[in-house]
């Protein structure tokens, strides 16, 4: 190979190297851009899983209660399978078998039976997030007591 070769080559290979390395930038840049709607939509329906999930084990407001329930099952059956995880639909299930699916005339409010379900069900979610997002936090200690909402 002769000293022209080389120079070429010199000058040849770091700008095909600064190239790929471009290209690979913008397609884990892209990557990143596509994830997020879902992962913006993932949040949202998991934060109003929890919500509906600890309304349904402590509010002592009837009618409230019954829009929490329509609202898990409307979660249930359609949204929440989207972005869930093994975990949450397990946690989800579980907590369905306590959920009556018809509306209930007088439902026996606070509903304690649902506090230790619902705490199981936002621990799931927390982690859903926490990997969905690559956030670092430390395990929780589970050191809740059940029964607080009880009058």
């Amino acid at each position: 190979m002769s000293t022209e070769d080389w120079i070429k080559l010199i000058v040849v290979v770091p700008t095909l190297l600064g190239a790929a390395a471009g290209i690979w930038q913008f397609l884990v840049q892209q990557r990143q851009a596509n994830r997020q709607p879902f992962l913006q939509k993932q949040l949202e329906l998991a934060f109003q899983a929890s919500d509906t999930a600890s309304r349904l084990a402590t509010t002592t407001d009837t009618a409230e209660w019954e829009k929490a329930r329509f609202n898990f099952w409307l979660l249930y059956w359609g949204p929440l399978s989207v972005i869930e995880d093994p975990d949450v639909e397990n946690e989800m299930v579980e907590f369905g078998k306590l959920v009556p699916a018809e509306p209930v005339s007088n439902p026996k409010l606070p509903m304690i039976s649902l506090q230790e379900p619902s705490y199981k069900l936002a621990h799931a979610l927390r982690h859903l997030i926490l990997n969905s997002w690559n956030v670092n936090l430390p395990r929780l200690h589970d050191v809740r007591i059940v029964g607080t909402a009880e009058k």
